[in-house]
């Protein structure tokens, strides 16, 4: 009998005799096998799918057929909204209506995605849709309080436009915040809705934060009280997952976190203690702006005793015996005593983390202060490491675990991934074969003579070579940069060229990709949250523009505790990290098979430094020079192979 994986990716199977064209995409098929051998014999797998693959479909195929031949549900974590919504809009539907076995699917967020209907009700008692916004604030509002009225979902992604923070915290809670059974919207309740729809799905779609989220509460309390019990799961976008699990599993605690007490304080009629609170906070956190002003943008803190807060800790005490006095009163209603449990939590949870901070009392995490572009204080804390948790509560948990990326080697091997997130040595692996020939449709030119990065003339050298390009490819370019400085300090000097040139921050990302697109002749310029999730085929984008190696800011904390607990840390956590960013980047510019394109890595480091081999041998096979002038060349000899 023909085995499943056949029966759908074969010539003459399933796909092809559905979509007209449909070609067998070996690497697809190959991630496809790796990944239903790891869930039928209980392993884990990294799988690596550069773009063109198919990797989603390529994994969600065997988990599909597991969940329904094995009978065991799937959970799949992404670690956005926009592949979470790729997944539930368009590969799952597809699958369901090509794949002859039957399934269910559901996505799952976080609470504050979904509309609150008791937050909403209490915002229109207390007025705060009116009067308190601009004028395009104000629209926002109305839109979301008319869609509030009609909508059977209740999912924020629903809207047409993402409503600003301001606005959508008129509309919906945290679970910090939410009232639980005392809430008088509880059967009502979208959030409920969406978990208990999830509870019944074969695949569960998710997000890394709320698979993050269940792991917490499970070591709390030893039960799936987030997610609903699962035996496969599938980590895409695997290579974000530890950074992701860090923000994660740290805490920040700054002056708003006590004025939301002092807030509460205040709605039990304890004016003094809100007094108090507010005071106290105020106190603390201007002297933490003083503690920090020595640094420019964060204050490593290394020793205790750079600040105490007897006033603040007394005054959550007496908030916490407050609330669970409330708690505890049969008198009171329902929701008045979930209000005061809720309250209760959150400021236990703040005693417990400003001791902890306060006394530096976890040798495993770092912790710092980082000021605002206001000047205003906030104390953070993360865990150096992820790598010993996820191993415990995931690969140790979960029979079956696959890891998936474009990007989860460096130089051909995938010990760092599996060092970051605890990946088990007899894990199986695969590198899928790209489906692009990158030989013929891509050229990497890293120029000569150009000057270190760290010299005063690196700036204005870069963007004399970006000027070139931009003339070579007639705009059609995008560039990547590692610091905002390097973007103004580019664009400032081509800007006043021939080409419309686009820069991050003069409009919403979504946007200024749409222009970018549609204006071929246009130049595209941005820093880190543009070096992934672009997607643009065809001649729009041609050439793509680095200014240097994406190594990690030596001045993060978590970078420097890295680097002092390793003496090999270069080498064994800032190049795999710098590499994988750069695999990202230059992942924008081939995205599918006639695409053709030129990648310029403005930084000499690349050819010159011993350590570039590592990273030339993490790139495409690419023909290379170090002349800027052969672009013209081998964009014309691309353009006469297509024509011929």
């Amino acid at each position: 009998m023909q085995d499943y994986i056949s029966q759908v990716f074969d010539d003459g199977g399933l796909f092809a005799s559905r979509f007209p064209g449909y070609e067998v995409r070996e690497g697809q098929v190959a991630l496809a096998r790796v990944v239903d051998k790891a869930m039928r014999d209980g392993r884990h797998t990294l799988g690596e799918g550069p773009c063109g693959t198919g990797k989603s479909v390529a994994y969600a195929v065997p988990a599909i057929w597991h969940s329904r031949h094995d009978k065991k549900r799937v959970v799949i974590a992404t670690a956005n909204i926009a592949l979470q919504e790729q997944l539930v809009r368009k590969d799952l539907p597809m699958l369901a209506s090509v794949l002859p076995w039957s399934f269910s699917f559901a996505l799952l967020k976080g609470r504050n995605n979904y509309l609150c209907l008791d937050r909403l009700a209490e915002s229109e008692a207390r007025g705060e849709l009116r009067g308190l916004f601009d004028d395009d604030q104000q629209a926002q509002v109305d839109d979301v309080a008319a869609w509030a009225r009609t909508t059977n979902v209740g999912d924020v992604s629903e809207l047409p436009f993402i409503p600003a923070h301001l606005v959508w915290a008129r509309f919906a809670v945290g679970s910090d915040e939410c009232k639980a059974e005392g809430c008088q919207f509880r059967e009502e309740c979208f959030a409920e809705r969406a978990r208990a729809i999830a509870q019944e799905a074969d695949i569960v779609v998710t997000n890394y934060h709320l698979l993050f989220a269940h792991i917490a509460v499970r070591r709390e309390t030893g039960q799936d009280l987030v997610l609903p019990p699962f035996d496969l799961l599938v980590l895409d976008e695997a290579h974000e997952a530890s950074d992701i699990a860090r923000d994660f599993f740290g805490f920040s605690v700054s002056e708003h976190t006590f004025a939301r007490l002092a807030s509460a304080a205040a709605d039990f009629g304890d004016k003094r203690l809100a007094g108090e609170l507010r005071q106290e906070a105020g106190r603390l956190f201007e002297h933490l702006v003083g503690v920090a002003r020595s640094a420019r943008q964060a204050k490593r803190l290394r020793a205790p005793g750079f600040a105490s807060a007897p006033g603040m800790q007394r005054a959550l005490r007496s908030l916490i015996a407050h609330a669970n006095e409330r708690a505890e009163d049969d008198s009171r209603e329902k929701k008045v005593r979930s209000t005061a449990r809720n309250v209760a939590r959150n400021a236990a949870t703040a005693c417990e983390r400003l001791e902890e901070i306060l006394q530096l009392s976890d040798a495993e995490k770092v912790y710092w202060i980082e000021l605002d572009a206001k000047g205003r204080a906030k104390l953070r804390a993360k865990p150096i490491e992820v790598g010993a948790l996820l191993r415990e509560e995931l690969f140790g948990r979960c029979p079956s675990v696959s890891c998936m990326s474009a990007t989860l080697t460096t130089a051909g091997t995938f010990d760092f991934i599996r060092r970051e997130l605890g990946v088990p040595r007899d894990a199986l692996e695969l590198v899928a074969d790209t489906p692009f020939d990158f030989a013929s449709q891509a050229l990497l030119v890293v120029p000569e003579r150009l000057p270190d990065p760290r010299d005063p003339g690196f700036v204005e050298a870069i963007a004399t070579v970006f000027r070139e390009v931009l003339d070579l490819c007639d705009g059609r370019t995008l560039g990547l940069f590692t610091s905002y400085r390097n973007l103004n300090a580019v664009y400032e000097r081509v800007a006043s060229g021939r080409h419309r040139v686009l820069r991050q921050g003069e409009l919403p990302r979504a946007e200024l990709t749409r222009l970018f697109a549609h204006d071929v002749s246009s130049v595209l310029l941005g820093t880190e949250s543009f070096w992934t999730g672009i997607d643009i085929a065809g001649e729009a984008l041609t050439g793509l523009v680095i200014d240097k190696l994406p190594f990690p800011p030596p001045d993060d904390p978590v970078i420097e505790a890295i680097c002092e607990r390793d003496p090999r840390a270069f080498d064994n956590y800032l190049i795999p990290r710098a590499i994988i960013a750069l695999r990202q980047g230059v992942g924008r510019l081939i995205r599918c098979k006639t695409d053709v394109g030129v990648v310029v890595i403005l930084d000499r480091r690349i050819a010159e430094k011993g350590y570039g081999r590592r990273f030339l041998k993490s790139l495409p096979p690419m023909l290379s020079t170090r002349r800027v002038e052969n672009i013209t060349r081998f964009l014309a000899e691309a353009a006469d192979a297509r024509a011929g």
